[in-house]
């Protein structure tokens, strides 16, 4: 019995990503809807207990990121939900590298987009990522990290951070 529960809890989960992605495929997201859809899937990664469609879930935010309305207080959340799915990938025994990819570009692509609200602690915990998948070796391609890590390095560079990152740089 508890068994079926879990089956039909994992179902829901699945049909809800895929409203989330329906929604942000074809609506203009207001702040407002896009706040409420970065809280759900922040709660979806939460629940570590149970697996969830990781690559629905990189779509998703793949999406998301393209089309959310740019303010500080999205950003904000986003980073949340960065660190958040940093944290589901760490644990989850089963991460394929590919997924791993996937999460790095989608920062990486993101970084490119919205690099003028990104904030001096946002920039430290891309680097604790890093440092982190490195470290972990959950992935065997460093050269993943190279190209997010040169980002990060131009961002430093244009917000005239060096001084804070001397030691990571």
């Amino acid at each position: 019995m508890k068994q079926k529960e879990i089956k039909k809890e994992i179902q829901s989960e699945k049909q809800i990503l895929n409203t989330i992605y329906t929604i942000i495929k074809i609506e203009t997201l207001s702040k407002e809807k896009a706040i409420d859809i970065l809280i759900v899937l922040k709660g979806s990664l939460q629940k570590t207990n149970k697996p969830i469609d990781l690559s629905l879930l990189l779509k998703i935010y793949t999406l998301l990121v393209k089309v959310i309305p740019h303010t500080q207080e999205i950003n904000n959340l986003l980073f949340i939900n960065f660190y958040a799915l940093f944290n589901y990938l760490s644990e989850n025994n089963q991460t394929k590298n590919t997924n791993i990819r996937k999460y790095l570009l989608l920062i990486e692509y993101y970084l490119m987009q919205h690099n003028n609200t990104i904030l001096k602690e946002q920039i430290e915990l891309l680097l604790y990522i890093i440092q982190e998948l490195i470290q972990k070796k959950i992935t065997i391609f460093s050269f993943q990290y190279g190209f997010l890590y040169l980002k990060i390095y131009d961002l430093i560079q244009s917000k005239k951070l060096t001084a804070y990152f001397k030691k990571e740089l």
